[in-house]
C-alpha cells in the first residue's frame, strides 16, 4: 500500500508492505502513479511488454531503495516506457538484483526530477515494512 501526498515542490509518497521485495515493488508503483505515466497503444498483435535487468549495490537498504527507483526513473524517462513490475533475483541490505517489466509509455503527466534522500528510512515494524520517500517535482 502507498499514500501519495502532495507539496508545492516535491511529493511524499509514503509506503507500507508485507515484506522488503514488495516494499520496493509499492514503491516502483507508486512512483510510477505520481508520473501520471500512460500506456501507448499498441499495434495489434505486438504485446509490447520488455524484460530489463538492473543490478544495484548501496551503503544500506535505504539508499538501495532510493538508487533503486532513481535508476528506474532515469529508464524511465529516457526510454519512455511505463514499468509494469518488478521481480527480485535477490535483494539484501545493500545489494539487489532485478527484472522490471515495461510496456511503451504515450506521456508522463508529472516531471519528477528526482527520488530524494531527504526523510528516507526503510524501517521494519514488526510484521511491516514502511518509509517514506520524497519526489523532487
Amino acid at each position: 500500500m502507498y499514500e501519495i501526498l502532495h507539496h508545492t515542490a516535491d511529493v511524499r509518497l509514503h509506503v507500507t508492505a508485507s515484506s522488503l521485495e514488495a516494499l520496493f515493488e509499492e514503491a516502483l508503483r507508486g512512483l510510477i502513479d505520481v508520473m501520471g505515466a500512460r500506456r501507448a497503444p499498441l499495434p495489434v498483435g505486438a504485446h509490447g511488454v520488455r524484460p530489463e535487468s538492473v543490478e544495484l549495490d548501496s551503503l544500506n537498504v535505504t539508499a538501495l531503495l532510493v538508487d533503486f527507483l532513481n535508476e528506474a526513473l532515469v529508464r524511465a524517462v529516457t526510454r519512455r516506457v511505463l514499468y509494469t513490475g518488478a521481480s527480485f533475483a535477490s535483494l539484501g541490505e545493500t545489494h539487489l538484483q532485478a527484472t522490471l517489466t515495461s510496456v511503451p509509455a504515450e506521456s508522463f503527466d508529472e516531471d519528477v526530477k528526482a527520488v530524494t534522500y531527504h526523510e528516507a528510512e526503510v524501517r521494519r515494524d514488526g510484521e511491516r515494512w514502511t518509509t517514506m520517500l520524497v519526489l523532487d517535482i
